[in-house]
């Protein structure tokens, strides 16, 4: 008798902070170790993908920069999917996804990265310095990965705006692969 996969269903629905990267991380981290075992004791073990259901209003940069890490390296296929609203940080994570699933009334939001700089002129560089390494990273997350271009990016980032993106503009755009 074949064993069964572990449960493979992750959730994202609150702020995305430390404790939700090691929990999202963790999760997924047993899954690949629990495949990784089967596939040496079970003939033709097949690694079934991990779910990572994103429902979030984002959060710290950091902390998805780790999960989306942990997604991109993962030997166990991860889908993303964006339910409901997926947005700064949880689009992030979201755009790590092997493959990219979208509910049909979901939302996803682009904005620049968020820096709180203070203090003396030299602390504030190199702040401004780190803010614009992440934001090339998020560009480019998004950039390498669908038809959206660095100039429109670039056109919400001078604008100060967010970009709100729904179900199916994300999908012409191929920011998302097909409906959830």
């Amino acid at each position: 008798m074949k064993p069964r996969p572990m449960p493979r269903n992750i959730l994202i629905s609150n702020e995305i902070d430390a404790g939700c990267a090691k929990a999202v991380i963790n999760m997924i981290m047993d899954i690949n170790y629990d495949d990784d075992i089967k596939e040496e004791e079970v003939r033709d073990w097949v690694r079934e993908p991990i779910y990572v259901y994103i429902n979030s209003n984002g959060g710290n940069a950091y902390d998805a920069l780790a999960i989306y890490d942990v997604i991109q390296h993962s030997k166990t296929p991860v889908y993303t999917v964006a339910l409901g609203w997926c947005m700064s940080a949880g689009l992030w994570i979201f755009m790590a996804g092997n493959t990219r699933l979208i509910g049909e009334h979901a939302t996803l939001m682009f904005h620049d990265v968020t820096s709180w700089a203070t203090g003396k002129t030299e602390q504030v560089k190199q702040e401004l310095k780190e803010a614009q390494r992440l934001a090339k990273m998020y560009c480019n997350a998004i950039t390498d990965t669908s038809k959206v271009t660095q100039e429109m990016l670039d056109d919400y980032i001078m604008r100060k705006a967010e970009w709100y993106i729904p179900a199916e503009e994300a999908i012409k755009l191929k920011i998302a692969n097909k409906y959830y």
